[in-house]
């Protein structure tokens, strides 16, 4: 995610590194969950004086749709999460050339119904097969970066009605990244934009 949010390298400067870096969230079992700003695939893990910069207003959605409490860590962001299911996080950013940066991460593939602007949802619970979705939208011919062990990557592409199945060739955790540009203005924490570029991200155990 953020090459990664999945793209880039990891010594970048400013704005940059906003547009290299991704977020991702981790869970295990029911319990709380995690956000990382960096390169999954990099083992990259910015601490608080980055990510602070850049993930600014965070929010977690529990899997009823409520708010959960986020606490920041040295290079994570801890998540009250409780019960079982799919655990949501987002945070923003603006750069200095007007464009505004959503990052949206998923913990789990339970869930297919969306509850974020830019989201992969599974067809089915455990599905491989996902639909991007943008504002309930399919979005078609996105590129969508998968990121697995052993630092395994491959890139997959959307269908014309949003699908894509994903290959996870081994077992263990798997990241998915896509980025999409939203041609529309506004303004966040008094910063004026006139694109938002959505990073989205949706971490899942897979199995081949």
């Amino acid at each position: 995610m953020l090459k990664t949010l999945m793209i880039g390298g990891a010594i970048l400067l400013a704005a940059g590194t906003a547009q290299a870096h991704y977020l991702w969230a981790e869970r295990d079992g029911s319990g709380p969950a995690r956000a990382y700003f960096g390169e999954w695939s990099e083992d990259v893990r910015e601490k608080k004086e980055m990510y602070g910069k850049y993930v600014g207003a965070p929010r977690a959605i529990a899997p009823d749709g409520k708010e959960l409490t986020v606490t920041s860590g040295d290079t994570h962001l801890d998540i009250a999460a409780t019960a079982p299911g799919d655990v949501r996080v987002t945070g923003r950013f603006v750069t200095d050339k007007g464009t505004a940066i959503l990052y949206q991460a998923k913990a789990g593939r339970t869930d297919t119904e969306a509850k974020l602007d830019l989201e992969l949802v599974p067809t089915a619970a455990g599905s491989n097969t996902f639909v991007l979705l943008l504002k309930g939208k399919p979005l078609a011919k996105a590129e969508v970066k998968v990121f697995g062990p052993p630092k395994w990557e491959k890139p997959f592409r959307t269908d014309d009605a949003g699908r894509v199945t994903v290959q996870t060739p081994w077992s263990g955790q798997y990241v998915a990244e896509v980025a999409h540009i939203e041609k529309t203005s506004g303004t966040w924490d008094g910063k004026p934009f006139e694109q938002i570029r959505h990073v989205a991200t949706i971490t899942f155990t897979g199995a081949p």
